[in-house]
């Protein structure tokens, strides 16, 4: 009776917590998502400032008059350094998306799991024999389900703060260093920028821009640890366990 008792109040815990709308641990997770998303958009918002401006460095022309007339692009050196720029900046928007799904997946798949588990407690609560052993895997696997990826993102908060941490911030400062001209009215001045300043600011970033490069993708790794690999490994060793209980 005693046991009986039990698994009916933890699968009535089970089906509350599954059609909480607020539930604790799962807004724990999407919050911790949130500051993942907003981390990467101010990232991506730098790097399409600087895509933007190496772009339209690309596009200024001189007037040639030596030997024959015409003009030239002495700026168009820095194209491969707006490709590269672009295509990390793809990135971050790409992490940001999928950030953005996965905080909204959080609720509904958590749901459905912590209703298999209550289901799964149900069965156990109302049967003698507890009908072998599908109630055993569906309560371990619905558990798993509901639970695995919210607590994987809520414990991967303290842990990729430690982390990773010093790394972003160092590489964060390098970017900032070398892109603080750039787009910035205070060091163009109010009116249109000639070709003087935008040989200036690009001579900075072509002479830095291995190091530019360099703390753009330790950045994206950054976010890319966070959100994704971190919690992969902390949803692979809750899944081994869940597999081996389910099993046995």
């Amino acid at each position: 009776m005693i046991r009986r008792a039990l698994l009916a109040f933890f699968c009535v815990l089970a089906l509350t917590a599954a059609l909480l709308r607020d539930n604790p641990v799962v807004s724990a997770a999407q919050g911790y998502a949130a500051d993942v998303a907003t981390t990467a958009a101010a990232s991506y918002v730098t790097l399409r400032t600087l895509n933007a401006f190496l772009s339209t460095a690309q596009e200024i022309e001189v007037g040639l008059s030596f030997i024959a007339s015409g003009s030239a692009r002495p700026l168009k050196v820095l194209e491969p350094i707006d490709d590269t720029v672009e295509r990390i900046a793809g990135l971050v928007f790409g992490v940001m998306v999928a950030t953005g799904v996965i905080a909204v997946a959080l609720g509904p798949v958590s749901a459905i799991g912590l209703g298999l588990l209550g289901l799964a407690l149900g069965i156990w609560a109302l049967s003698k024999r507890g009908h072998g052993g599908l109630p055993r895997r569906l309560a371990w696997y619905g558990g798993f389900l509901g639970l695995a990826l919210p607590l994987a993102l809520v414990v991967s908060e303290p842990l990729a703060g430690t982390l990773t941490e010093g790394v972003y911030d160092r590489n964060m400062e390098v970017i900032e260093e070398i892109t603080a001209r750039v787009g910035g009215s205070e060091a163009l001045g109010e009116e249109e920028p000639g070709l003087t300043e935008y040989r200036q600011l690009a001579s900075n970033l072509w002479s830095r821009a291995d190091e530019l490069i360099g703390a753009l993708l330790a950045v994206l790794g950054v976010h890319v640890f966070r959100i994704f690999l971190l919690p992969l490994l902390l949803v692979g060793g809750l899944f081994v366990v869940a597999r081996h209980y389910a099993r046995d």
